[in-house]
């Protein structure tokens, strides 16, 4: 961040009030954790669902906050004059958001959708960062807390920004677009996650597209062209528009793709690309990235040359050598759409071993989510996976759906939880098996693969001990 004065903030956030700390260093950033709060950052104590950052203001202030932002007669400190007091502090904290947003002049990516934005986020980074100065939402920092913060990583130097915007409620979009006034939005998708807060596909289309609304005409707004919603988000903007994928209706169309051991390559206009992944819904966030880059002038030759040195993040089919054993840790987060994809990533896996999915919950699916469980074990099946793990409170539908599409009993297995199901995986797995992991974030199915490089570190297998990352 930008060096500030606390007036200038003060007037910000208190609706014009000088404040009389004119003796007081600069603010160098902001923070919402007293934990991690470091020397002249300005810590806002924010009020969450489990936890009221004024209970933390002393512990800011003995990090060494230049000051803190509380609500007016919430807090009482020996050193009364580093408090910033307005009326709602998570207002203040989007209200500085939007303020400051407004003295960059880098250019602004907003990602939102309802599958890959984080890949995609990362994606366009590795596109634009090796030829110019931007930064990136780090982590999943994409809610009201998450991208006032990433604005605030924002400097004068900078180019570009790519931030994540999500939502789980409707209206969301709208009102993180409104802070981040992005000038170049990318919608990845409509797909069937957390349905049991936007009820219908068409509310979660309106919630996200109203990224695109809040871009301006000379704005860009980048669209999957194969999504059956790409019309209806098209027409809620009036900014130049790009179609991404694979069909032939798309302003940037991927062909002749083909998956090995070394990643997935492709064609757009007659230029190879290669990324270092499994699976074929990268495809689409690296169309993304390279209709972003054209935008900001970057040749697709560079763009190429970048893509090559992609890293996957964790938790987001990420390909991992554990032991003998080929595992792909996508343990991030599921929905029946990225569930699909996981799939898929199975049944085009080049290898010698046997196709393994462990399935977790799929989480806030509503009253359908029975039967979009029982989907996903049908479509195993038809992915060719040799063998089945379940887990949760959905394990017996994934298992019916799996039976009543062929697959034998003894290639079947269910747990009530992940720790239960991690040794019967175990019990399975033979040398060149590769496995994927893959469930909602309250299942927790990061704990399969610390189980999985605990039973190579005890040398339980007859794999070597040495866990290393592709």
């Amino acid at each position: 961040m930008d060096r500030i004065s606390i007036n200038t903030i003060s007037q910000v956030i208190q609706k014009g009030v000088t404040c009389p700390l004119q003796e007081l260093a600069d603010v160098v950033g902001i923070s919402i954790d007293s934990r991690t709060t470091q020397k002249n950052e300005l810590f806002f104590a924010i009020q969450g669902k489990r936890l009221d950052g004024h209970q933390f203001v002393g512990q800011a202030l003995a990090q060494g906050a230049a000051a803190c932002v509380v609500k007016r007669g919430e807090v009482s400190v020996a050193d009364a004059q580093r408090l910033l007091e307005v009326d709602d502090v998570n207002q203040a904290l989007l209200q500085f958001a939007r303020w400051y947003r407004q003295q960059q002049t880098a250019q602004l990516i907003s990602i939102t959708g309802s599958v890959g934005k984080t890949t995609t986020r990362t994606m366009i980074y590795t596109a634009l960062s090796s030829c110019l100065s931007g930064v990136q939402s780090p982590a999943n920092f994409n809610n009201e807390f998450g991208v006032p913060l990433s604005i605030a990583a924002m400097e004068a130097t900078h180019q570009f920004a790519v931030l994540e915007l999500a939502a789980s409620q409707v209206g969301e979009i709208q009102e993180l677009s409104e802070i981040a006034l992005p000038q170049i939005g990318v919608i990845t998708g409509i797909g069937r996650s957390h349905l049991e807060h936007f009820g219908t596909l068409q509310q979660t289309a309106e919630t996200k597209g109203a990224l695109f609304e809040a871009l301006p005409t000379a704005g860009l707004a980048v669209v999957c062209g194969d999504d059956p919603f790409a019309d209806y988000l098209v027409s809620r903007t009036s900014a130049r528009t790009v179609r991404v994928g694979l069909g032939e209706n798309n302003d940037l169309q991927a062909v002749l793709i083909a998956q090995n051991q070394q990643g997935i390559s492709f064609r757009v206009n007659g230029q190879l690309y290669l990324l270092p992944v499994v699976g074929r819904h990268f495809i689409n966030a690296a169309l993304a990235a390279i209709a972003v880059a054209r935008e900001l002038g970057i040749s697709e030759k560079d763009v190429s040359e970048s893509l090559r040195n992609y890293a996957t993040v964790p938790g987001r089919c990420h390909r991992m050598q554990i032991g003998d054993w080929t595992v792909i840790d996508d343990t991030y987060n599921a929905s029946p759409d990225s569930m699909r994809a996981a799939c898929q990533v199975l049944r085009d896996y080049v290898g010698t071993g046997k196709r393994i999915m462990v399935m977790g919950d799929m989480l806030e699916l509503g009253p359908e989510t029975e039967g979009y469980h029982r989907e996903m074990g049908t479509l195993a099946v038809e992915s060719g996976i040799d063998l089945l793990f379940a887990c949760g409170g959905q394990a017996e539908s994934v298992a019916q759906g799996a039976r009543s599409a062929g697959m034998a009993e003894n290639q079947i297995t269910t747990a009530p939880d992940v720790e239960l199901l991690a040794l019967e995986v175990t019990d399975h797995l033979e040398p060149g098996d590769v496995v994927l992991v893959k469930g909602s974030r309250g299942m927790r199915m990061e704990r399969l693969l610390q189980h999985l490089q605990q039973t190579v570190s005890d040398g339980k297998t007859t794999g070597t001990t040495k866990i290393s990352c592709v």
